[in-house]
C-alpha cells in the first residue's frame, strides 16, 4: 500500500533537485575566487542562478501542500 501524497509534493522534490543542482554550480563558479589561475566561462554564474528558481518551486509547493490539507 503506497502512502498518499499530497499535489504539492512532487513540486517540492523538483525544487529540491533544482536547488542542489544550482548549489553545486555556485560552488564551481566560486572555484575562481579561490584559485585565480582557474578561468571558468561566465555561464556557470547564470547556472548558478538555477537556485533561486529552485527555492520558488520549494516555496510553491509548500503553498500547494498547505492549502490541500486545509481543505
Amino acid at each position: 500500500m503506497t502512502p498518499a501524497r499530497a499535489p504539492g509534493d512532487r513540486i517540492l522534490r523538483v525544487g529540491a533537485v533544482v536547488t542542489a543542482i544550482g548549489l553545486v554550480c555556485t560552488l564551481i563558479a566560486m572555484i575562481p575566487l579561490v584559485a585565480p589561475s582557474v578561468d571558468l566561462p561566465s555561464a556557470w554564474w547564470f547556472l548558478s542562478m538555477i537556485t533561486g528558481v529552485g527555492l520558488a518551486l520549494v516555496i510553491v509547493g509548500l503553498a500547494v501542500s498547505a492549502r490541500s490539507r486545509r481543505r
